[in-house]
């Protein structure tokens, strides 16, 4: 029943509390809340097994059940029982000081919000580490400052309407925020008003909270991919500042991180293995692969920052110019299966289970036979990366990080061209995380040669790969690996090859210009290039995803006339890259300033590069999407033309612009490289767009139409 109070002198609110074996904490926050004389209070009760039910009835309150359903559906039962348009959402281990309901409750009415919470001050319930360190990460969290609902006032009708996702077990407060601010209302953490939260004194209590913390992003990435970037992000940006406090407070607490960085991924990484079948939408795929691209930009960040505290810079050069040797490779070594895989596949009528198996083996084969070539051209030469294959470590970390790499790119392609490109994202986390915990432990073994580096990215490689074995095995269409045949697997190569051209001539300035400053200047600027570099090519995964993603649409698109949906495509396409871009950019000029100097005055020199760098990368959103459009209609030899003139301008002048201008000269060619390329590639595009506008008319006159395909919106 509920508890019996004078409604007149009374608070108009509802408080529910949901509980769940919280009998250690519920009497007490329940003393703290009956004495603010709300007019309700209603426990939900998860089917506990301890006193929680016999404590709250001794206090005359109302007790549901919510038949074990979980905490988001404990807040909603509550909600729909509640007879106040205010509901006040009070977790079980909050203690409510005396008189602070009624100053929140003014505080909410006089701000016209529809969702205030208390500000939080937390401590431990006991006198142990864990609770402790609990405590201190959310007293010196910027999470103090974001809307959540454990100690929260809220409007009934807004809540009702919006809704908890009952299929979240935690993070329903970072999922439901997203949607009530996306909706218009006003949310908001009072910064006078607080409540005591208390902390469990315990590991397994830290490892849950961990866990569901990684499972609630995860599932909240999957409902709002646009926030995908920043999600995937979020435990490791919350590690890198908590363990810069610590550093300078409190160093008894980086245990503490370590645990929550490795449990938040691993939850995160499991829910992610567990996705939906279903394909995803043009929109929806490329905003998944440019997730799959830029969030191992902060683990690649700390994968280089740490060699480069830890490994001298001339040593780092050359370790740094091996590894862009192994991506030239994967380039190379390709020979376009990659890209003709995102046209081919689509088409298949066995859904690629002869195609997959074919294309890896391409691939593999092809991108050994390139490292071999590679290794033997520069071995002669001497110079520069040559020099690197005295030592046999490094040469066998070369060729094993070539071709699980290689196979590794190519498992991405099959992803897009299953429209299926939240599985690119989930090998990409566990390649960044393996990359980087490789080289962790490889220096603090006290192994800090170049190969450890270029071995620590075959790793990642190698997890990446293995975890997209399992997801075909996974997949309604899993390949027949077994039944794979050599000349089946060579003859992937002749489509490949008509698009391989193209492909070089676009990626191969990015892995062509580390080594030529490695050449023309010195190792040492190689490495600061190189991590500016490595930066800005995290961005250019953008608009590489908008343009295949947009080749993968039109080859599935079987409406008559052929290809009539392209305008509407390529204005999607251009708008989400260009959108995207330029965010990534803000960020990574943002990130940039403040990150570079921490690797020593040489790195720091090189954020000048990024202004120069960034707008570059905006250039590319054009030619990209323009590149997808030929792919996929057979204008292979312009858009290669183009590609090849961007190549030329980029790459030829290199050296004698490096020797007489630096590294900003360099960046500077580039940037002049891309603009001469947009200019060609915008023009042609318009001019492709108005041709194909018109084909869709003359063919609605007829009197005919066909199906769209998935992910093929109208234009």
């Amino acid at each position: 029943m509920s508890r019996s109070a004078d409604a007149s002198a009374g608070l108009d609110v509802s408080v529910v509390i949901p509980a769940r074996n919280a009998a250690n904490w519920l009497a007490e926050c329940l003393q703290s809340v009956v004495d603010q004389n709300p007019r309700e209070v209603i426990v939900i009760d998860g089917c506990s097994q301890d006193s929680t039910v016999q404590i709250a009835r001794s206090f005359g309150v109302r007790v549901i059940s919510d038949e074990g359903r979980g905490l988001p559906a404990a807040r909603m039962l509550g909600a729909r029982a509640a007879q106040t348009e205010i509901i006040a959402l009070i977790d079980a281990d909050v203690i409510v000081p005396a008189g602070v309901l009624a100053i929140l409750m003014d505080e909410f009415q006089a701000g016209g919000f529809d969702g205030l919470q208390f500000g939080l001050v937390s401590e431990p319930d006991g006198s142990g580490y864990w609770g402790a360190a609990l405590a201190w990460h959310h007293n010196h969290s910027r999470v103090r400052s974001w809307f959540g609902v454990s100690a929260t006032l809220m409007r009934r009708s807004v809540l009702l309407d919006a809704g908890f996702d009952e299929s979240f077990r935690s993070g329903e407060d970072i999922e439901l925020r997203i949607r009530l601010e996306d909706a218009g209302c006003r949310l908001g953490v009072s910064p006078t008003t607080f409540v005591r939260h208390r902390f469990a004194d315990n590991f397994e209590y830290a490892r849950d909270q961990w866990l569901q913390d990684g499972a609630g992003l995860a599932r909240t990435m999957l409902k709002h991919p646009r926030r995908a970037g920043w999600l995937v992000l979020l435990p490791l940006l919350a590690t890198a500042r908590g363990v810069v406090l610590s550093l300078a407070t409190a160093p008894r607490y980086l245990p503490y991180w370590a645990g929550f960085l490795m449990y938040n991924y691993r939850a995160f990484g499991g829910t992610l293995l567990r996705l939906p079948k279903q394909e995803l939408s043009l929109g929806g795929n490329a905003l998944w692969l440019a997730a799959a691209r830029i969030a191992p930009m902060a683990a690649g960040l700390l994968f280089w920052a740490l060699a480069a505290l830890r490994i001298p810079p001339d040593r780092l050069g050359l370790a740094s110019a091996v590894v862009s040797a192994t991506l030239l490779t994967v380039q190379v070594g390709m020979l376009g299966v990659g890209p003709a895989t995102l046209t081919l596949l689509p088409a298949q009528a066995d859904r690629g289970r002869t195609l997959i198996p074919a294309s890896v083996a391409a691939v593999g084969l092809s991108s050994l036979l390139t490292a071999a070539g590679l290794v033997v051209v520069t071995y002669v030469l001497g110079s520069g990366v040559g020099t690197a294959w005295k030592n046999p470590v490094m040469t066998a970390a070369f060729f094993a990080a070539a071709l699980l790499a290689a196979v590794a790119y190519q498992f991405d392609h099959i992803a897009v061209a299953q429209a299926r490109a939240d599985r690119a994202l989930t090998r990409s986390l566990v390649q960044a995380l393996f990359q980087l915990a490789t080289l962790a432990v490889c220096l603090f073994a006290g192994y800090g040669a170049p190969a450890a580096i270029v071995a620590s990215v075959a790793a990642g490689a190698l997890a990446s790969v293995l975890l997209g074995l399992h997801q075909l095995r996974r997949a309604d269409t899993a390949p027949d690996w077994r039944g794979v045949q050599w000349h089946e697997a060579i003859g992937v190569w002749g489509p490949g090859l008509r698009q391989h051209a193209l492909m070089l001539a676009d990626r191969a300035p990015g892995y062509v210009l580390p080594l030529v400053v490695a050449a023309a200047l010195n190792t040492s600027a190689a490495a600061a290039w190189y991590v500016v570099w490595m930066l800005a090519s995290a961005i250019f995964f953008v608009p590489q995803s908008a343009g295949y993603s947009l080749q993968t649409a039109i080859a599935a698109d079987t409406s008559v006339p052929p290809f009539s949906s392209h305008p509407g495509l390529i204005r999607r396409a251009l708008k989400m890259s260009l959108f995207l871009t330029a965010l990534a950019g803000a960020l990574l000029l943002a990130a940039g300033s403040v990150l570079l100097p921490l690797l020593g005055s040489g790195y720091a020199s090189a954020w000048v590069l990024l202004p120069v760098l960034v707008p570059a990368l905006m250039l590319t959103c054009i030619t990209q999407v323009y590149y997808g459009l030929c792919r996929s209609t057979g204008r292979l030899a312009e858009s290669t033309m183009v590609a090849m003139m961007a190549f030329v301008l980029a790459v030829a002048p290199a050296a004698a612009v490096a020797q007489h201008y630096g590294l900003g000269g360099v960046s500077v060619l580039w940037l002049t490289a891309q603009l001469a390329a947009a200019l060609v590639a915008g023009g042609r595009l318009h001019r492709l767009s108005r041709g194909h506008r018109r084909a869709p008319v003359r063919h609605n006159v007829e009197g005919t139409s066909g199906p769209r395909a998935h992910g093929a919106p109208a234009p």
